[in-house]
């Protein structure tokens, strides 16, 4: 044994996220209310769905695909526990990646899951399967079981379709890029029970390949919702830069900050790179000063003025920016 190994280390630096203010927090509560609530509902709704269930492949898929609408929100609930723990001698930086790598988890089960339901939608296809829906006695009154599947897809799009308006306002007020798909998710589940209910109609109409049709159809939906999920999750842990909460451009805070920090004295200019850490933004602002240095109450200077831009901006780094190099 070497003479380092007994040698005592000395204590990380550690890194302590600023908490969040009271109305953030108050976000989150809600956030994790409503996840309870799709939890809740989603679980209701696949247990109604399991009980009215026939020979029909479509409702058997629309079935494994509410199953996995479960996922998002009860990553994002262990993501918020975990979370919560903050900074210890192992996790040094805090745990504000809890809900990147929850993320990450949950868009790998649902693009294996989505693809397993393809190929099986396809099997049942090549096959020729033919789906079988009977009869049930209801009173005195023997009802094609085709009808209470139907009902049953029709009531199962109206809990998510609500929860997912409902946490798309409470995504974008925290920016929260996970709850965000989560929601988006929810809001078209309205297509699954349409395709289900087409794929039963074609049953009742003597069409057995429509039910094999809209199987494959949900199976797809799935597979692209986690493949975009897969891409944007690995691209948020590659420190990509950041994004708006819907994806749809980039991020304009470090925009901002780079105006705020140009605006200080003795700033000539500055460039920004930051990354997302969750909910937060973190990195370096290379200051240009008309000396090429850059002092200790500049550098404060900047670290203030950068957080002060927004909530969501954490730890900032100044340093003084390289020299520039001519041009060839």
């Amino acid at each position: 044994m070497s003479a380092g190994a007994n040698r005592p280390h000395p204590p990380p630096a550690e890194r302590a996220p600023d908490p969040l203010g009271p109305a953030q927090q108050r976000e989150l509560q809600r956030a994790a209310l409503l996840c309870w609530w799709s939890l809740g509902l989603l679980s209701a709704v696949s247990g109604m769905m399991y009980v009215a269930m026939g020979g029909s492949k479509a409702m058997q898929t629309a079935l494994v695909e509410d199953l996995l609408s479960l996922l998002p929100p009860a990553a994002f609930l262990i993501a918020l526990r975990f979370r919560a723990r903050g900074v210890d001698r192992t996790y040094i930086n805090g745990r504000e990646r809890a809900f990147d790598i929850t993320f990450l988890a949950s868009s790998v089960a649902l693009t294996g899951m989505g693809a397993l339901l393809v190929l099986d939608g396809l099997h049942v296809l090549i096959t020729r399967a033919h789906p079988v829906v009977g009869t049930v006695l209801i009173g005195d009154t023997v009802v094609w079981q085709g009808w209470l599947m139907i009902a049953a897809l029709a009531v199962s799009a109206i809990p998510p379709v609500i929860l997912g308006r409902m946490k798309l306002k409470v995504a974008l007020a925290l920016s929260s890029k996970p709850l965000y798909t989560d929601a988006d998710m929810n809001k078209a589940d309205w297509m699954t029970a349409l395709a289900g209910i087409a794929g039963v109609l074609g049953i009742g109409l003597g069409l057995w390949w429509a039910d094999a049709a809209a199987a494959i159809f949900i199976a797809i939906e799935v597979l692209r919702d986690g493949v975009r999920n897969l891409r944007n999750a690995v691209r948020d842990m590659h420190d990509a830069r950041p994004q708006r909460a819907d994806r749809s451009d980039d991020d304009p805070l470090p925009a901002q900050v780079d105006e705020a920090v140009r605006a200080l004295e003795g700033v000539r200019a500055c460039r920004v790179r930051f990354h997302e850490e969750g909910l937060r933004l973190s990195g370096v602002v290379f200051v240009e000063t008309d000396d090429g240095t850059l002092d200790a109450a500049t550098a404060q200077a900047v670290r203030e003025t950068a957080r002060a831009v927004h909530w969501r901006i954490d730890d900032v780094t100044a340093t003084a920016a390289p020299p520039r190099t001519p041009s060839a």
